[in-house]
């Protein structure tokens, strides 16, 4: 009976494919070459991306908000200068020369690290409620008449109050001093109890430019640098150290350890593969011309990388060293059956019957495993997305390579003879023994492991602390310096911003926020709060009139004699007594400097608090920061549900643009994203690759028994995670559906070797011998390239490379161990 049309097709498809392959092998190495070079250079245009921004959606609502934030406000984030030990003084002394020096910088904004908090004493008046300032008006009389009767005590016709001096010194004190608490610090950014000062120094661009970070990362090292030595300063010798930090120094670092991480692991990776194949085949030759095509797979990858994508981020900057893992598999099975035909004619014979035999299950568990990377790349979010559509240009053009250049290659150099294969069964390997001895034994295993891993499983926990993704140099040179400004200013500095229109959003916003924050914490909820700030915090009540108050100032010192004033002015000044029965000279400079002073405005706020919470453009900035740390990925969550309510109501602002964004908000929506897109992304990845393998096997019990180890293999995967304390990651998530797809490819090798040969004498234990072999090197050489990942410095990658290779090699485990199990037994029974 003749074979199905379309198989029939099928079969001449494959065979024309082969056969002008062999014909113009020259040709095809030549064209191979030309596209290889040319991608090469395209390759080497891709650039490194490892700020974690890039791994949200560019049209997101957060990013447009930061983008707003940094239009009006200029760049978040600042590299921080912390000054530590020596004497008040010296440390003084030191911040004045480096902010004069990082402040000429073209790279730098502006310097913040002291306050004009004299600014709100001297405006002190304006910041009173009317009943304030009439008591205020009765001492002023008070004094105004005590000072009278001391200088003129004929005209005195009412006996003065003695402590009225004392009352009105009391009195401005006291309102002065609430005046100051408008801020956190009175002058330097420094606290009585910790020898150490901040220095927050604004670079002109983002920290998201990568290569602006590191440029004024280095530029802000190099001058503190020059400051420090300078020679004969008040600071030398005095046991004063500092430290640089912040976001820019932290985004320059961990991109420096990615990009050496590429190099090592990347050479780790490769030599592994060379190293793995070597073994396998005990063959220089094997090894090189199974490297051709490889090459030449990676390289156009790269090279589509660069085209499509024009960047790496953070989770694929290895990935490079993954596609070569994964792109050797089809070559690696190719040359086991080569191998095998050899004893049956030549070697170019032998190449076309394996191409042949081979191509059905290759494209199936190639598609299997494309699959898998078209479902993650259809995903909304990059980490997901981008590792998708690297990875599956990676597997497409390698698996294109394997079927092109290979077979080029190999009818150009032929391929080393090995032993023929021995009539009869050959002698079982140590593999075969153990599995097949005993195959109902075997299940009684797997299934004890299932049920342990099913135990385990729940108990598998998520890294909460993005800290842990940075390399263990950064955490321990930046981590306390992180923490001490967070307990020199009070809180963690990175705030959550929210930038709106008008000063009367930002009021009613401030009014809501604090309501909820008394009602969060009221019903026992909590506030993750730590201090809110915006514009109306640092103004007068609106319900005080600036022109009225300024009238009300000068009407209350209209009858003060000009002998009054004359004093008042000399004790300002110093030049007139001081005695405990009046005003001290500081008092007199202070009240003279509130008497003065004119109408609190926006516009008239000190710069270094004025531009924080008032662009140039009209816009004004609200601040929530954080009372913990904002790299915690939970308590992010927290701030995100808590700020939400700040704006939920408040006229002008819409929902989707009124956020409060920041670090903290960054992570957090990265969480948020991952939590909502990975499971969809694994259901509809493993349908996919059941509808795919369904469709080439064409039988559902067949696609089960195929599919059975891959499922095992993911609840064992879980299970031994919970069980070794290693945690799922923002990074190492997106890997489980690059998990699926590769996993599954050892049972469609497994189940179509099983399926030719399990009616011949030791059919199975062969297909377990010869198609396990080149399971086992598939596998390792895929591990191997996510291995490379578990030698890098950055925590995230490491992340990434443990949990890829106990799961692909568990999905290798499962197969060997339950495939030829099942496969044995049922062949028992028939019998």
């Amino acid at each position: 009976m003749a074979p199905p049309v379309s198989e029939a097709s099928h079969k001449r498809l494959r065979e024309r494919w082969i056969a002008w392959v062999l014909a113009q092998h020259r040709l095809v190495l030549a064209l191979a070459l030309v596209l290889t070079v040319v991608s090469a250079y395209l390759a080497s245009l891709l650039r490194v991306d490892s700020d974690l921004r890039s791994l949200l959606p560019e049209d997101h609502p957060v990013l447009a908000s930061l983008d707003r934030i940094e239009t009006s406000f200029g760049a978040l984030g600042s590299v921080n200068v912390v000054i530590k030990e020596g004497s008040p003084e010296q440390r003084h002394a030191l911040a004045d020369a480096i902010a004069e020096r990082a402040g000429k910088s073209p790279l730098v904004r502006d310097v913040e690290y002291r306050l004009r908090s004299d600014f709100f004493a001297e405006h002190a008046l304006y910041y009173l409620s009317d009943a304030e300032m009439e008591a205020l008006d009765e001492h002023f009389q008070a004094w105004t008449h005590y000072e009278l009767c001391r200088a003129e005590p004929d005209v005195c016709l009412d006996e003065p109050d003695p402590e009225a001096p004392k009352a009105l010194r009391s009195f401005i004190r006291s309102k002065q001093d609430a005046a100051l608490a408008r801020t956190s610090f009175k002058d330097y950014f420094e606290r009585d109890e910790i020898s150490a000062l901040v220095l927050l120094i604004h670079p002109t661009q983002p920290s998201s430019d990568l290569d602006f970070a590191a440029a004024v990362s280095n530029q802000i090292r190099a001058d503190v640098a020059e400051v420090m030595n300078q020679p004969g300063a008040p600071w030398s010798d005095s046991g004063i150290h500092y430290s640089v930090v912040g976001p820019y120094t932290i985004k320059a670092e961990e991109r420096e350890t990615i990009q050496r991480d590429m190099l090592r692991s990347g050479a780790f990776g490769v030599l592994g593969v060379v190293a793995i194949l070597y073994l396998l085949f005990r063959s220089g030759r094997a090894v090189l011309t199974l490297l051709v095509p490889l090459v030449c797979g990676v390289t156009w990858s790269m090279a589509v990388t660069e085209l499509v994508l024009g960047r790496l981020n953070a989770i694929t900057s290895l990935i490079s060293t993954v596609v070569v893992g994964m792109g050797i598999d089809a070559g690696i099975h190719f040359l086991v059956r080569v191998r095998e035909e050899q004893g049956r004619g030549s070697d170019r014979e032998a190449i076309a019957r394996a191409f042949s035999n081979l191509i059905g299950p290759l494209l199936i568990a190639s598609a299997t495993t494309l699959g898998a990377f078209a479902v993650m790349a259809s995903s909304v979010f990059p980490a997901f997305q981008e590792f998708g559509l690297i990875a599956g240009f990676g597997v497409a053009l390698c698996l294109l390579a394997m079927l092109t250049v290979y077979p080029a290659v190999l009818c150009l150099v032929g391929v080393k003879r090995v032993g023929e294969r021995q009539a009869g069964s050959p002698r079982p390997g140590l593999l075969t023994r153990v599995v097949l001895a005993r195959p109902g034994l075997m299940l009684g295993l797997v299934a004890a492991l299932t049920v342990g891993a099913a135990v385990m499983a729940p108990k598998a926990e998520f890294e909460n602390s993005t800290r842990e993704l940075q390399s263990a140099r950064t955490r321990a040179l930046y981590k306390p310096e992180v923490f001490l400004i967070s307990k020199i200013f009070g809180k963690d500095i990175h705030a959550g911003v929210l930038v709106v229109s008008t000063l009367d959003q930002a009021r009613a916003v401030l009014a809501q926020a604090r309501k909820v924050q008394d009602d969060r914490v009221a019903d026992g909820t909590g506030t993750v709060v730590a201090e809110l700030l915006g514009a109306p915090d640092l103004l007068p009540d609106p319900a005080i009139d600036p022109a009225k108050r300024k009238e009300a100032i000068a009407a209350m010192t209209a009858d003060i004699p000009e002998r009054t004033w004359k004093r008042l002015e000399e004790r300002a000044a110093g030049r007139g007594e001081d005695d405990d029965a009046g005003l001290s000279a500081e008092d007199a400079r202070r009240l003279q400097n509130m008497l003065k002073a004119e109408p609190v405005t926006v516009e008239r706020l000190p710069p270094a608090i004025r531009d924080k919470v008032y662009s140039q453009d009209g816009r004004f900035a609200v601040y929530a920061y954080p009372n913990f740390d904002a790299a915690d990925i939970s308590m992010g969550l927290k701030f995100m549900e808590e700020t939400a309510r700040y704006t939920a109501g408040v006229e002008g602002l819409q929902s989707d643009d009124a956020l409060f964004v920041g670090e903290t908000t960054v992570y957090a929506l990265m969480y948020k994203l991952m939590q909502s897109e990975a499971p969809t992304v694994l259901a509809m990845a493993l349908v996919l690759i059941a509808v795919i393998v369904v469709a080439q096997i064409r039988s559902l019990s067949r696609t089960l028994w195929t599919l059975a180890p891959l499922l095992l293999g993911m609840l064992w995967l879980v299970g031994l995670m919970a069980a070794a304390g290693v945690r799922f990651t923002l990074f190492n998530i997106p890997i489980l559906p690059a998990i699926l797809g590769i996993g599954v490819d050892n049972g469609v090798y497994l189940t179509d070797r099983i399926r030719h040969l399990r009616h011949e004498a030791g059919g199975i234990a062969h297909a377990l011998g010869e198609t396990g072999a080149a399971i086992g090197a598939a596998t390792a050489t895929t591990a191997m390239g996510f291995g490379a990942f578990c030698i890098a410095d950055s925590g995230g990658l490491r992340g990434i490379g443990v949990l890829a290779v106990f799961g692909i090699g568990i999905a290798a485990v499962t197969a060997i161990l339950v495939l030829p199990s099942v496969a044995a037994i049922a062949t028992r029974r028939k019998r």
